[in-house]
This record gives C-alpha cells, sequence and structure tokens, in this order.
C-alpha cells in the first residue's frame, strides 16, 4: 500500500528562517537580478549611458539590502564591483 502525502497548504508562509520573504521576488527573481540583467545586455550592445544609470541603480539596490540584513553581504558588493569593473572595461575597449 502506498504512503499518501497531505497536499501542501498553500496559504502556509516562508520558514522565518527564509532570507527574504517569496513576495519580494516572485519565480525567485529579485529586482536585482533583473537589473544585473539589463546592465549586462546594456553593456553588450555598448550603451554605455545605459548602463551607467543602471549601475547606479544596482548599487541603490545593494545599498538597500546592505542596511536591511547586515553588513557581510559579500555578493552584493561583489555584484557592484564586478559591474563596475565591466563598464570601465568596456570604455577602455571602445575607446582603444
Amino acid at each position: 500500500m502506498r504512503d499518501i502525502l497531505p497536499k501542501p497548504d498553500p496559504q502556509a508562509q516562508a520558514s522565518p528562517s527564509a532570507a527574504v520573504p517569496p513576495v519580494e521576488h516572485p519565480n525567485g527573481v529579485r529586482v536585482g537580478d533583473k537589473v544585473l540583467a539589463a546592465f549586462n545586455h546594456a553593456c553588450a550592445v555598448g550603451d554605455l549611458e545605459a548602463a551607467d544609470e543602471l549601475l547606479v541603480v544596482l548599487e541603490k539596490i545593494a545599498e538597500r539590502r546592505i542596511r536591511r540584513f547586515g553588513g557581510n553581504r559579500r555578493k552584493e558588493t561583489f555584484t557592484v564591483c564586478h559591474a563596475r569593473e565591466h563598464l570601465a572595461w568596456q570604455r577602455v575597449r571602445r575607446v582603444g
């Protein structure tokens, strides 16, 4: 005989240990991830002006997450630093 498991409750809340409630990023995609994808696309097509503005947005998102969840947010810091370096590299590549 097969064990029958109860169906999960659709109204159940996220575990208290979850860093970010699911309401903030439905489908597992945070706003910062979408902005980073737009930044990478702007760099890829050579729109460095848009990439500059998206970098400012990325910095604000990272700053907000650091304030909200604590100072040791290496992933956000790394992402912003990498984006800055990538934009600088794109500028050098365009000039050269």
